[in-house]
């Protein structure tokens, strides 16, 4: 018998039988289906060259049937050459260790992404208006005043005159300002009471609109034919067109 068979070598000892059954590695090539620079690695024990483990132990198991060896005496002296048979566990143990860091790194990432959805929602999607209370949409609001100004024809170098109403009865209008604004189409408007800061208002055909001041209006408004005015019950022609933007002072 060739030396090799009772060795802690797992190429010796598949080569010895290789030799002992008279075939070449060509003929073991042939009947495996495995290639030369394998076989020839595993003869050598060059692990280096040889593919991943799973591969290797049914390699072994197809070279030990070719030559009459035992399968799972080749696949244990391949194991404890490489120290696998001794560190089971370890691999095992490096594996739940890696688990638990690829989780963990996800975990995080996911609450970083969802804490910067939830700071981008909350500064862009609301406005506070100061004067009415309320809370307003700004990206349905910009649509809609932006399609509201386009077809009011604002572009209109007229927009930029200003209409002052100049009032044909003998008195004065008092100090408090009672404005009235009624609806008779849809359409957008800015007030400007007092020369504080501007409302928006988003007109629908029927609206009433009620305000006070004591020192005066200036009203931007999107179609000068939308609205009519009345100042202290008494009504006030808008000089514009229908259709077009007017920028008002009252008085």
């Amino acid at each position: 018998m060739l030396p090799g068979k009772n060795s802690f070598s797992f190429g010796r000892y598949l080569q010895t039988f290789r030799i002992e059954s008279g075939k070449s590695m060509e003929d073991v090539s042939k009947e495996t289906k495995i290639g030369i620079q394998y076989l020839t690695a595993i003869e050598n024990e060059q692990l280096d060259r040889l593919p991943q483990e799973v591969f290797v132990k049914g390699f072994l198991r197809s070279y030990s049937r070719a030559v009459n060896a035992d399968g799972n005496e080749a696949v244990r002296r391949y194991l404890a050459c490489t120290g696998a048979l001794g560190n089971t566990a370890k691999p095992e143990n490096e594996l739940k260790k890696t688990d638990f860091r690829f989780w963990k790194r996800i975990f995080m990432l996911s609450g970083i992404f969802l804490f910067i959805i939830i700071i981008s929602v909350s500064s862009v999607s609301f406005i506070y208006e100061p004067e009415s209370g309320k809370r307003t949409d700004r990206a349905g609001k910009t649509d809609k005043l932006a399609s509201l100004v386009k077809e009011s024809g604002n572009t209109d170098k007229g927009l930029e005159d200003k209409a002052k109403i100049e009032h044909t009865d003998s008195g004065k209008i008092g100090e408090e300002l009672s404005l009235e604004i009624s609806a008779v189409k849809d359409t957008w408007m800015k007030v400007i009471i007092d020369g504080q800061n501007p409302r928006e208002y988003l007109l629908n055909s029927g609206d009433l609109l009620e305000l006070k001041a004591s020192k005066g209006y200036n009203l931007l408004v999107g179609d000068a034919g939308a609205i009519r005015l009345n100042i202290n019950g008494r009504p006030l022609e808008i000089p514009r067109e229908s259709g077009r933007a007017a920028n008002i002072q009252i008085p």
